[in-house]
C-alpha cells in the first residue's frame, strides 16, 4: 500500500501513519521531499521528523488518543515545548516501536 499524505507549505499530514514501520520512515520522507521540496517542514531534520512519527506510532500502539495518533502532522515551525517533548519521547520510545 502506498503512503498517503497531504502537503502544504507548513504541514505534512501522513495518513494512517501508524501502519508504516520505522524502517520505512526515512524512505517515505525522502519520497515526499522529492515530490514537495518547497515545504517549509524540511527546515526540520529528518531525525526530528522520524522521532515525532515514532511518538505517534507508539501512542497509537498503546491505545493513547488513537484517533489523533492514527495520522501524523509534521509542522514547521514547531513550538519549543513540542520540539523538546518529541525529541525526548521519540528517543525513549524508538526501540519499542515496529
Amino acid at each position: 500500500m502506498a503512503m498517503r499524505y497531504t502537503v502544504s507549505l507548513n504541514n505534512i499530514q501522513l495518513k494512517s501513519s501508524f501502519e508504516v514501520r520505522k524502517k520505512d520512515f526515512e524512505r517515505e520522507l525522502a519520497a515526499i521531499r522529492e515530490a514537495y521540496p518547497d515545504s517549509l517542514v524540511w527546515n526540520r531534520t529528518i531525525r526530528s521528523l522520524k522521532r515525532e512519527w515514532a511518538v505517534h506510532n507508539a501512542f497509537h500502539a498503546l491505545g493513547i488518543v488513537r484517533k489523533q495518533t492514527a495520522d501524523t502532522d509534521l509542522n514547521w515551525p514547531q513550538r519549543w515545548y513540542f520540539r523538546i517533548g518529541y525529541a525526548i519521547a521519540g528517543f525513549l520510545l524508538w526501540p519499542f516501536i515496529k
